[in-house]
């Protein structure tokens, strides 16, 4: 009885969305599983004579998100009524974190086993995951916001934001499955979808 018939109808629209950012955030949780994991074993750590340890590459993730976003809001703010719609936005941030775990295909086809990959490998899926990072995390967080009922804005907002602790179940479902060897069949089941 606290919302209206056209409050209820924008709700449907949220769905999707919350699909796209569950699964994104799947992705996003790689980065501290199987891929630090990947770094500490599989990656050439040495740089400049200092040793890269696993865990500092999950600080490109805020280092680009810095970049990322402020050159975003850039191009979005001249943009202004002609930039991309919300939904379109999410599409394209998605389509950017499957670009990303793809990314991580190619050293598991380019290295032996044994060899030791480069970290731009690493690097590149950091950059390619934080833009769509940048462009889907504020679209999402806007239509939540924008399809809330009045009624029930703050509660839509804590629904919208269980997608990151979808995202993180769906990890530690997922990395189940994750086998040394099938490395391959592994990022393909999450980038493709």
């Amino acid at each position: 009885p606290k919302t209206t018939k056209e409050e209820r109808a924008r709700l449907v629209y949220i769905i999707p969305m919350f699909i796209a950012v569950s699964f994104t955030l799947l992705v996003n949780y790689q980065a501290t599983t199987v891929l630090a994991i990947y770094a500490e074993t599989n990656v050439n750590r040495n740089l400049f004579g200092f040793e890269i340890t696993p865990a500092a590459y999950w600080t490109l993730n805020a280092f680009f998100a810095v970049i990322f976003g402020a050159v975003l809001t850039g191009i979005w703010g001249k943009l202004g009524k002609k930039q991309p719609s919300t939904p379109a936005k999410m599409g394209i941030g998605t389509i950017c974190y499957g670009l990303a775990i793809l990314i991580m295909i190619a050293p598991f086809r380019i290295y032996a086993p044994g060899m030791k990959a480069s970290p731009l490998w690493l690097v590149g899926f950091y950059v390619v995951m934080t833009v769509g990072e940048a462009i889907c995390y504020p679209a999402g967080t806007s239509a939540a916001t924008a399809v809330a009922p009045l009624a029930f804005s703050t509660q839509m907002m804590t629904i919208w934001f269980m997608g990151q602790s979808t995202g993180a179940s769906l990890c530690a479902l997922v990395a189940n499955f994750y086998k040394e060897g099938a490395e391959i069949p592994y990022f393909v089941s999450m980038g493709i979808p």
